[in-house]
């Protein structure tokens, strides 16, 4: 099969990662992968040398709406002829708004499958009733759709869910350590978080938070992991709440979760979210994981004081004791670690990527 995937960038994150490691399963197995971004940049992920990389190198903030619809015609240009050129047999895109856009590149006659995937919350999506209108009637037009999962797919029309499939994201063993630590031997005074810098990911509540938490715990650490735009005011909130050096930003790291696996407690204080995979990797490290019971993923992968604990969204005081009674519970806190780690089974990456695999062929075969 000759297979595209269409994204804005492969710089690191969520998206990306399940990109790269999709695209390295399928090259393996002898199929045609090419991954299309937006922008210029070099994979934040590891590619087999078999993966072709075009990038369109076309991304950048317009000033005014001329110059993004000039930019938008130069994409829209550049896709006809990749596309064209290359033949495939399906394009994945992993943002609705490129779904939208192939759509009007080939508006009739399409020779290849158009698959799209929701990776976000949909709720979040800031159009207008008649864009919003817009997107529902042109994503029922595509050939297949990727729901990450069942609550989201009840997000969009019944005929998008009927050509559609849910299926989570994977934890791929190549990004995490395959030997793990004993729980005595842990960090057990080191607590991290893991995602981008921005308002989403609430490490704004989490700081508050452990300011809380460090009243009655001075000697606990906490350890961010990510970049982004919120970088200054995260790090001014961190000066205003004079954490005395207990509080790092350590930036974007490669191979996150070999730096993080052995710590005492994992945290996701975001305020929404698709399917986080930060959180599942934390699992299947074995950390003992507190996550803000946010739409829609941690839900559907923590069931509450058994593999994790889940906490109101946006609510610093009870983000606060939580983590106080993991640090103060070990025998709770070895529980949710031990239990977490069978998410190595439940997600398997090899299963999830040929449960796309499946899902994409029946798709070019006219089954779905």
């Amino acid at each position: 099969m000759k297979l595209a995937f269409l994204f804005g960038s492969m710089s690191r994150g969520g998206a990306e990662r399940v990109i790269a490691s999709l695209s390295n399963t399928y090259c393996r197995q002898g199929d045609e992968i090419s991954i299309i971004t937006v922008d210029n940049s070099a994979s934040g992920y590891s590619l087999d040398e078999r993966v072709k990389h075009i990038r369109l190198n076309l991304a950048g903030n317009s000033k005014n709406k001329i110059q993004g619809l000039f930019r938008n015609l130069l994409v829209m240009g550049a896709l006809h002829k990749v596309i064209k050129e290359n033949k495939f047999d399906a394009v994945l895109t992993f943002e609705l708004r490129q779904a939208v856009l192939l759509q009007y590149i080939f508006p009739f006659g399409r020779k290849f499958k158009l698959i799209s995937s929701e990776r976000a919350n949909p709720n979040t999506r800031k159009l207008g009733r008649l864009e919003k209108r817009q997107y529902d009637k042109m994503l029922t037009n595509v050939d297949g759709f990727i729901f990450q999962t069942e609550r989201v797919s009840f997000c969009y029309p019944e005929k998008l869910r009927k050509i559609g499939t849910v299926i989570h994201n994977g934890v791929f063993p190549e990004i995490l350590p395959e030997k793990l630590p004993e729980f005595n031997n842990r960090r057990h005074k080191d607590i991290c978080a893991v995602g981008r810098l921005d308002r989403q990911k609430g490490y704004d509540i989490l700081l508050e938070a452990f300011e809380q938490f460090r009243q009655t715990h001075p000697d606990y650490r906490l350890h961010i992991y990510g970049k982004g735009a919120l970088q200054e005011k995260l790090e001014a909130q961190i000066a205003a709440l004079d954490f005395s050096g207990s509080v790092t930003l350590h930036g974007s790291v490669p191979d996150v979760m070999f730096q993080v696996a052995d710590m005492g407690m994992f945290i996701l204080a975001s305020r929404f979210e698709g399917m986080p995979n930060a959180l599942m990797e934390a699992m299947a490290c074995g950390l003992p994981c507190i996550s803000a019971d946010c739409d829609f993923g941690p839900r559907e992968l923590i069931q509450d004081r058994e593999n994790g604990m889940l906490v109101p969204v946006e609510d610093v005081e009870n983000l606060a004791s939580a983590m106080a009674e993991l640090a103060d519970n070990k025998e709770l806190a070895e529980k949710l670690s031990q239990n977490a780690q069978a998410i190595r089974k439940t997600h398997n990456g090899e299963t999830i990527a040929k449960m796309y695999y499946q899902y994409i062929t029946d798709v070019v075969s006219g089954k779905q």
